[in-house]
């Protein structure tokens, strides 16, 4: 019971994938984009941001994250998905670092949506230049693939993206009709069973 969760997703953190250097340790990659391993880029451009970037920016986890603004100021913003096996009427939790700053801007938001639910999170309103707010979602899986979308909402030159990761809470109960199914079945096997053995 004690043991931790596995996450769900692929390169939660952003470390792999085509990164490539354009200036400044940033990637711009545009609607469509597969280059970062596991999402894909929706909207509008985004900016893949590395450890020795001159923003004064930092991430939450690992050396990478996103910038949902790219180099434009204020809308409209990028978002990334990435699909993932679910079982219908699981209950799942989604959370995700959200990063702000003080120097390019606040406060920020993003939109968070999977299964059936959907939330908008906004940063602080007051912080240092490079600030991250670990933010959650529960969703319950309506099929047997579930797509995760975080999307830009609101900002000014940064709305940063880290550490996203998918957890399984609680598998669904099967119903007392489904255990009664289960087990009519489980006692015709056996009756078959027990008139084929041989005397």
């Amino acid at each position: 019971a004690g043991a931790a969760h596995a996450n769900l997703l692929v390169n939660g953190s952003f470390e792999s994938g085509a990164f490539v250097n354009q200036g400044n340790d940033t990637m711009s990659l545009n609607p469509g984009a597969t280059a970062i391993t596991g999402w894909s880029v929706v909207t509008d451009t985004t900016a893949w941001i590395g450890p020795t970037n001159p923003f004064g920016l930092t991430a939450s986890d690992g050396g990478y994250f996103l910038d949902l603004t790219n180099y434009q100021a204020g809308a409209p913003f990028a978002g990334v998905t990435q699909a993932f096996a679910t079982i219908p009427g699981g209950l799942y939790s989604v959370t995700f670092d959200l990063g702000s700053s003080t120097f390019w801007g606040r406060p920020d938001s993003l939109m968070a949506s999977a299964g059936n639910a959907s939330m908008t999170f906004v940063a602080p309103a007051t912080g240092t230049n490079t600030d991250w707010q670990h933010e959650s979602m529960n969703f319950t899986a309506v099929s047997t693939t579930t797509t995760l979308a975080l999307q830009g909402a609101s900002g000014i030159n940064y709305i940063g993206l880290d550490n996203v990761s998918v957890d399984l809470i609680s598998a669904p109960v099967p119903e007392p009709e489904s255990w009664a199914l289960m087990l009519a079945g489980l006692s015709a096997l056996g009756a078959i069973a027990r008139r084929r053995r041989p005397r």
